[in-house]
């Protein structure tokens, strides 16, 4: 389990970092070389910034990379800026072949990842599930480099829901098997919409990281019928569930806690919608907005019914 993180840290930090020490270093013939290592590098940052999985490497963090390169860009354009447009020997783009073809694949790629942050023009508009602090969606969005459910016809536009504490992270450290260590565990669960519990369960234990139950994929959970569509809330604290089949509820009832049961290595809130008739999953915003990954829900406490 530590791996993944590990490597998100180097892939989240340590490549924007590489690039920004590129682009501060740079000593280009000309100003139209620069721009091709710039905007390749500038390319790679994007990629990150929109597709790393921040929550884990530090939610503040994504901010300080994009300001450190944007001051390496600078530094290395007040180096450049006395220089031709073009290199008058030709060698502009002589041994950067490389970094064009980079260029065109980084630019098709963050193409592809920003089409998932629109989201699609039928959304439902549903209540925040969670109050009570900062939440950040860490799968999210219309495709799989951003949403790891997006391949599922019926979990399409699912989102999984994760906490950051004050230094923006997920958790007190990388991969903790202790489950209060992440920041969302036993965080109050609430309806995001008014209508009738369909099914819940509340038997299933919370896994310890990065055990997983694969027979029981949703664990604990409750299941809304929210009229239009159904609503699925995932992966809830053992003992928690306070709703029932048959109970009608109000946006905003408390139905349990976040846990760690069901087929998931760590904690988090697992919300997807669904079209009861076609089996399709139905996109949802929270509130007006898009739960794309890293979009932040900042929200107060408040008085449950």
């Amino acid at each position: 389990m530590i791996l993944p993180v590990v490597i998100m840290f180097c892939v989240c930090i340590g490549l924007p970092l590489f690039y920004a020490w590129r682009v501060f270093r740079l000593d280009a013939p000309s100003i139209l070389a620069w721009l091709l290592v710039v905007a390749e590098a500038g390319a790679v940052v994007s990629v990150v910034f929109l597709a790393g999985r921040w929550d884990m490497a530090g939610y503040h963090v994504r901010y300080l990379v994009v300001v450190l390169f944007l001051f390496a860009t600078l530094r290395s354009l007040s180096r450049h800026r006395s220089r031709p447009w073009n290199a008058p020997d030709g060698h502009d783009l002589r041994g950067r072949w490389s970094t064009l073809i980079s260029l065109l694949l980084l630019a098709t790629g963050l193409g592809y990842i920003l089409s998932g942050t629109l989201p699609p023009g039928d959304t439902r508009d549903v209540a925040f599930p969670l109050y009570d602090g900062g939440f950040v969606v860490a799968q999210g969005g219309g495709v799989g480099l951003l949403n790891h459910h997006a391949g599922h016809d019926e979990q399409h536009f699912a989102a999984d829901i994760t906490a950051i504490n004050g230094l923006g992270f997920r958790a007190s450290g990388l991969a903790p098997r202790i489950l209060d260590s992440y920041e969302i565990f036993g965080a109050p669960v609430v309806s995001p919409c008014a209508g009738d519990v369909t099914a819940a369960r509340d038997d299933l234990p919370d896994l310890v990281p990065p055990a997983r139950d694969r027979e029981n994929p949703r664990g604990n959970h409750a299941i809304i019928d929210c009229g239009a569509f159904d609503i699925e809330l995932a992966h809830l604290k053992s003992g928690s569930v306070s709703v029932a089949a048959g109970d009608r509820l109000k946006a905003g009832d408390r139905i349990g806690e976040v846990g760690n049961s069901g087929n998931t290595t760590e904690p988090h809130l697992h919300v997807h919608a669904v079209d009861p008739d076609t089996g399709s999953g139905v996109p949802l915003t929270f509130e007006g907005r898009w739960p794309v990954r890293n979009r932040l829900f900042a929200i107060p406490e408040r008085d449950l019914p």
